[in-house]
Parts: structure tokens; sequence; C-alpha cells
């Protein structure tokens, strides 16, 4: 078993832990407000890390969110189902994609943030390429932005936390990105905003803010 770090043990999750087919989220979150909102990422699809256990990338998340100065966390999903190989999951479902959307829209409506954190890695399995597509469309809708602190990988996908190898830093400038033709691209910035902010400016070519919440 692998222990969550004291103190950052997950004290939120949805549905409860009853449910073992799917997660929706899973968090720390007694700290965090919409004023001061949690680090928020959006993986792969969950593993089976209960609520005194993690796996490596939920560990990963808790450092991340601790190195960036955020007061929790919590980890969402491209699609829900329970699998620790994503080889293992079953056929894309539309109703179940559905139901994983409306959890994120919940969780980003609460925390009024304006950008997260993607963190999938390559997606070899067909239910999770589907299942991109609605989750990108709902942050689209909501205007929520999407970054990465470490680029992408060759499909064009925000890398894992946990490549393999050694894990990603995951710390310094975030590098946000646009859903266009298909493809995920790093935003293009001006060297003006570069020099001024360090980030894009707060709104992007896709429609997508990226400022951090309360920032704009």
């Amino acid at each position: 078993m692998i222990e969550c770090p004291k103190g950052h043990e997950p004290n939120f999750w949805s549905p409860t832990l009853e449910v073992q087919s799917h997660r929706f989220a899973l968090g720390n979150t007694a700290r965090a407000s919409a004023g001061d909102p949690p680090l928020i990422a959006i993986c792969m699809n969950p593993s089976y890390a209960m609520s005194s256990e993690a796996d490596k990338t939920v560990n990963r998340l808790i450092q991340a969110s601790i190195d960036n100065g955020h007061p929790g966390w919590v980890m969402l999903n491209l699609y829900p189902e329970r699998a620790t190989d994503s080889a293992h999951l079953t056929a894309y479902d539309a109703a179940l994609s559905a139901a994983n959307c409306a959890a994120i829209e919940r969780v980003l409506t609460q925390y009024r943030v304006s950008e997260v954190l993607g963190a999938w890695g390559q997606l070899r399995h067909q239910t999770l390429r589907r299942a991109k597509k609605d989750v990108l469309d709902l942050l689209e809708r909501l205007g929520v932005g999407l970054f990465t602190f470490d680029g992408l990988t060759a499909s064009s996908d925000p890398r894992h936390p946990m490549p393999r190898g050694k894990p990603l830093l995951m710390t310094g400038d975030q590098r946000f990105l646009n859903w266009t033709d298909h493809r995920l691209a790093e935003v293009v910035r001006s060297s003006l905003q570069a020099g001024q902010t360090g980030r894009p400016s707060s709104q992007t070519d896709s429609g997508w803010p990226s400022c951090r919440s309360g920032s704009c």
C-alpha cells in the first residue's frame, strides 16, 4: 500500500467509496475555497486508490499542489471507469461520460476556477480518446482554460505526471493549450505578453481564459 502524505489524504470523493466500478473525483479540499482553489487536474482514468491509500499519480499530484502553493488538490478524469491498466477499459459509454462531465462541471463551478491542469498522457484506448472530446468540449463551453507545466506528448496530449523514467517536475510557468482541429497545441505568446506576465493574456484565441481564479 502507498500512503498519502500526512495531512493531504483524500477527504472528498465522488461517488461514495462503496462504488467500485467508477470514480468521478478524488481530492483533499478541507482548506480550499472559491477564493483559494485547490489544484485541479484532469487525468486519464481512476485506479483503485481508496480513501487512505494512494497510487504514485495521486501522490505526484499532491506534491505538485504543495509545490505550487495550492491549499488542496482534486483529481478528475477524462473517463471515470476504474482500471489500473487503461487497456482493460470497456467500450465507451456515452451516459457514463456525460455523468463524468456533469461531475467535472460541479467541481469547476464550486471553486470558480478559470484553468485546470491537463495530466492524462498518451491515450491508447479508444474509449479515452472519445471521452477526451467530451471533456474538452465541456471546458470550452465553460470558458475554463487547460494548461500543462511539462509540454505535450507526441500525440499532442498533456504529459502524464508519472511517465516512464522519472516523475515530471510540474512546476514553473504554465503552458496553456488550444483545442483546434481535434488536436491540442500550446498557445503562442507575444514577446510583450511573455515579458509582462510570464503567461498568456486573459483570453486565448480559443476563447478560453488563461488566468488563475481571482486574478482576472
